[in-house]
């Protein structure tokens, strides 16, 4: 796939919008127009690469947010969140979208409004979120399963790779076939994502 047609792919992951008051309190722009559009692209230039990580944290927060907030544009920092475990590049997604940052309450003498309890899951495998908006309390959890996402080739593809190239040990065969492998994960999340893979539940 050349890049043109790459890039125009990410759009069908669709937008989020959501509004940003700072934006008008510090004087960057006019009243009316804190309402941004943020697409996967936008994540990824946060991130520098788009991967299956933070397409996931993309489109979960985009579903979320819509149950959150039915018939409303969310505003930035209206939210919190609870995850099972580290995961830079979904988390990242998450914080660009939203507005919140990790173990904020630390410095701030408040609540955290994004931190890791790893006793949201039992397994290996998936990974919790619980999306809770801060002035009513309504709270949507996200389970996303690896073993509904992945196939075996993709799974041990990831596994034995990415250790090779955070250690720069990676050859040029393994680099092009990891590139391969998450190029296709993204497309198949944006596309088609497996049953199972993300389910979604209203905790009140």
């Amino acid at each position: 796939m050349n890049k043109n047609a790459q890039t125009s792919f990410y759009h069908k992951a669709g937008e989020i919008i959501i509004k940003d008051h700072k934006a008008i309190e510090a004087g960057t722009i006019r009243q009316e127009l804190d309402v941004f559009k943020i697409n996967l692209l936008d994540i990824g230039k946060f991130d520098g690469h788009i991967c299956g990580c933070n397409t996931a944290g993309f489109l979960i927060t985009k579903k979320i947010l819509g149950i959150l907030f039915p018939n409303e544009i969310p505003s930035r920092n209206t939210v919190k969140v609870t995850i099972s475990e580290y995961n830079r590049d979904l988390m990242d997604a998450i914080c660009f979208i939203t507005g919140i940052r990790l173990n904020t309450g630390k410095y701030t003498n408040t609540e955290n409004e994004f931190s890791v309890n790893e006793s949201l899951s039992d397994t290996e495998e998936t990974t919790v979120m619980v999306f809770e908006r801060k002035d009513n309390g309504k709270k949507v959890k996200a389970v996303l399963d690896k073993k509904y996402l992945l196939t075996r080739d993709e799974a041990m593809a990831i596994q034995t790779i990415k250790p090779k190239l955070m250690k720069q040990e990676a050859t040029d065969a393994e680099k092009k076939q990891y590139a391969e492998v998450t190029s296709a994960i993204v497309r198949k999340e944006i596309t088609n994502m497996p049953k199972g893979a993300v389910t979604y539940t209203q905790l009140n």
